[in-house]
């Protein structure tokens, strides 16, 4: 096979085509930006990689109104992703659109099997905390939240769908259950991750706002990834005699069939 530059012709139409364009564009307003992308072209690393979308977290003012009630939602997962937009509007301020922002297929917006968990970027895991309280649900956390790994907010907005269930994934419990650290080593398939701290304690917000129920009321729900630096795991379940969401921890090696964990399915961020 010959090289592309084997012959004057091809020579020819390069520089009466892409090289002259590319000079044209270094010359140009942009001439900085198309130097740098190029010299990650040469070096074969990513180049024109649109910037994601981010979530600006803003604290909304004393005046701030009453929760929504959202109560009359419908029953696909795109009313849910509604009525999970009306609940961020409260808690920050600022409207958003999941369908704008994320790959929301059709197929998705039509089931009524799943619920959504979002994760705004910079969201920490106190501010899950907050937000709980801003909702008007009690919280009691065993340690600080903002000790486990991962509290910290991503870098990027994050939305997940889980099973729309008060229990968590029939798979992980019972006969099925297993130690965060037997869980951590199951193969999962591309996309999915177990369900952490704050997407947990959004979706039960999302959950509780609809249906008046909280997640786990019987069963609690592992977080495997979600570890102090001790080595032990968080899990969360909902405490009925004291009307509180619970945070606790364990040892990563517990096993308990009451004990399960809920596994997400990541929905990627639009690139334009």
């Amino acid at each position: 096979m010959k090289n592309m530059l084997g012959n004057n012709e091809s020579l020819r139409g390069l520089f009466q085509g892409p090289i002259t364009d590319l000079l044209v564009k270094l010359n140009g307003e942009d001439g900085e930006r198309v130097l740098v992308e190029l010299n990650k072209f040469n070096r074969r690393d990513p180049c024109w990689v649109p910037e994601p979308t981010r979530v600006e977290i803003v604290e909304q003012s004393p005046e701030s109104p009453l929760p929504p009630v959202l109560t009359s939602t419908g029953n696909t997962f795109a009313d849910w992703l509604t009525a999970r937009e009306e609940i961020h509007k409260f808690l920050t301020g600022q409207k958003i659109c999941f369908r704008d922002m994320f790959s929301v297929t059709d197929e998705l917006l039509a089931r009524t099997d799943i619920m959504p968990a979002f994760r705004p970027a910079g969201a920490t895991n106190r501010m899950a905390i907050d937000w709980k309280k801003k909702l008007g649900i009690e919280v009691w956390e065993e340690t600080d939240v903002m000790k486990y790994r991962h509290a910290k907010g991503p870098d990027i907005p994050k939305l997940c769908f889980i099973n729309r269930s008060v229990r968590p994934d029939e798979s992980t419990l019972g006969e099925n259950a297993k130690s965060p650290n037997d869980l951590i080593q199951v193969e999962l398939i591309k996309g999915t991750h177990w369900l952490n701290l704050f997407g947990y304690a959004d979706a039960d917000n999302l959950h509780f706002k609809i249906t008046g129920e909280h997640l786990d009321s019987e069963t609690w729900t592992w977080f495997p990834e979600d570890k102090l630096p001790g080595g032990s795991v968080a899990h969360g379940y909902w405490d009925a005699d004291l009307g509180k969401v619970k945070f606790y921890w364990s040892g990563a090696g517990r096993c308990d069939p009451g004990i399960g964990a809920r596994l997400a399915s990541s929905i990627p961020l639009k690139t334009s």
